[in-house]
């Protein structure tokens, strides 16, 4: 079997293609070695003499396997095959492309020739890619098959994470585009992408889109009737407080729809669990672990209407203690700003921090001194603030325990970690497109890089690689490893690291085949 070796001579490294065989007339086992070049300590590029065969090609290699051999991990290839079976292959080159380069798509083409992989697309330039866009975008029927298609792999699905993110933009032509409640505070029209995540897997299932000035709660009940549609039976929905109502309520239970959600402060039947249960939440009977948290937590049922639900209470001190910090550093910080710039009219504290004021006028009040008007702190306002925090109370319409729930609700968090990849890492915060067509298009193929970055993200918490690495640090890295190929078809893979094999290893991938 064929394999390269090296051979450090002086502050040279030299690259062998070596091959073992049988010595009859010596009866042992022999080798022979191919010069190949001298290799680049920093790049890992094997440099050949003069004499040795020029290569025909020399690619980026370690990083495009690794995504490729996730994607069949999951099934995301097979899937796209099935649906997309002729468009398949260039969809998954501007998902692996975006989650290798998190740069813009219209570079994709320069990077196909730089890499190398036996899935690439190497006609992907900007035109192509436009194109491909309008035609992702109007085959909707496509993108319901493959919603559909993919929520059937995902046979371990408990339960489901709903949650809403907007995505700006500055085209006028994109029908979905209005002026609403934008969650990263851009003052430009959005559209609002509505994400479901499956437990225990971590993944996206599927997506909906809605126009920009829809509130989030009344999304849910199209959504629940998609999910239905899709085969997603016998699930629990968990939410956020953004889609409270005691309609949502009474409709999710009405469809027969499991669900845990949090109840909202300002409803009188928070305060009344939270002042029933006050001495509760700080006994030691009631102290819990989850995970390597200490929490207390306890089970009730509360009136909604006309229904009755199950109700959880819990106390975190450790939170408490966190939101109180950040509350008094916030407060303290606006009381400064207004005493420094020293008002002499009442209006002119409002108007001087108006986005801050009005949020702390409930806590922050105007008095007129001497010759000045000062601020004062509203004692029982603050109280009452700081005494709701660390306390939260869920509400749920089937049988489950304390620290399942809480845990099943923390476990939420991750969508808005993913959110943040999605915008940031993959460079999705901004839709650059300018009809509804390829704004659909361009959404899907975001959807599609979400699912296996949202999986590498999971391979990378199982193998502790977050200690050490980044996403894009471990792209770096694997990018080092090389494909190479000679004059006479030999084709073959820069020898790795340590290091590059550690992770292969903590991803659960076999390592690639160095000569083949």
């Amino acid at each position: 079997m064929a394999f390269t070796s090296e051979q450090k001579i002086g502050k040279y490294i030299y690259v062998y293609e070596a091959n073992n065989y049988w010595d009859k007339e010596k009866k042992q086992s022999r080798q022979k070695r191919t010069y190949l070049g001298r290799k680049n300590p920093e790049t890992g590029e094997i440099i050949p003499t003069q004499k040795d065969p020029a290569p025909r090609s020399f690619r980026d290699y370690g990083n495009v396997y690794l995504l490729r051999v996730l994607a069949e991990q999951i099934g995301l290839v097979d899937c796209l095959k099935q649906v997309y079976g002729d468009l398949w292959k260039q969809i998954l080159t501007c998902v692996l492309y975006e989650i290798s380069e998190a740069k813009p798509l219209y570079l994709c083409r320069l990077w196909t020739e730089l890499s190398f992989s036996e899935g690439l697309h190497a006609g992907l330039g900007s035109q192509r890619i436009s194109e491909l866009l309008r035609e992702i975008g109007e085959q909707s029927q496509r993108r319901l098959d493959f919603f559909k298609a993919w929520i059937q792999l995902q046979e371990q699905t408990k339960s489901i994470y709903y949650d809403i993110t907007s995505l700006s933009s500055y085209a006028k032509a994109i029908e979905l585009i209005e002026w609403g409640y934008n969650r990263d505070k851009e003052k430009l029209p959005q559209l609002n992408l509505g994400v479901i995540f499956g437990e225990p897997l971590s993944l996206p299932l599927f997506y909906t889109v809605h126009q920009g000035s829809i509130p989030d709660v009344v999304t849910l009940e199209n959504t629940s009737t998609l999910a239905k549609a899709f085969g997603l039976k016998g699930v629990s929905f968990i939410m956020d407080k953004g889609f409270y109502s005691n309609y949502n309520l009474g409709r999710i239970a009405a469809g027969a729809m499991r669900f845990l959600i949090p109840y909202p402060e300002r409803n009188k039947g928070w305060e009344g669990l939270i002042n029933k249960h006050l001495k509760d939440l700080t006994s030691p009977s009631h102290a819990i672990r989850v995970d390597k948290n200490i929490l207390f937590g306890l089970k009730d049922k509360t009136q909604v209407g006309n229904k009755s639900y199950n109700a959880f209470v819990y106390f975190d001190e450790k939170k408490k203690a966190e939101q109180s910090t950040k509350f008094y550093k916030e407060l303290l910080e606006i009381e400064e700003k207004l005493s420094e710039a020293g008002f002499k009219e009442k209006e002119e504290v409002a108007n001087y921090l108006p986005d801050q004021f009005k949020k702390w006028k409930k806590y922050l009040g105007v008095v007129k001194t001497a010759d000045r008007y000062a601020i004062r702190r509203k004692h029982k306002a603050i109280n009452e603030a700081v005494d709701r925090m660390g306390k939260l109370v869920l509400l749920s319409n089937y049988r489950i325990g304390v620290k399942e729930a809480i845990r099943l609700y923390r476990n939420k968090d991750e969508i808005e970690k993913f959110f943040d990849n999605m915008k940031n890492d993959l460079s999705c915060n901004r839709l650059r497109v300018h009809t509804t067509e390829a704004a659909q298009g361009r959404i899907f193929l975001s959807y599609i890089s979400l699912i296996l970055y949202s999986w590498i993200n999971k391979k990378m918490r199982q193998g502790k690689l977050f200690k050490d690495y980044t996403v894009q640090e471990v792209m770096y890295e694997l990018k080092k490893i090389k494909h190479v190929q000679l004059a006479k078809k030999k084709n073959f893979i820069t020898e790795l690291s340590k290091k590059q094999k550690e992770i292969f290893k903590r991803f659960g991938v076999d390592l690639p085949k160095i000569v083949y």
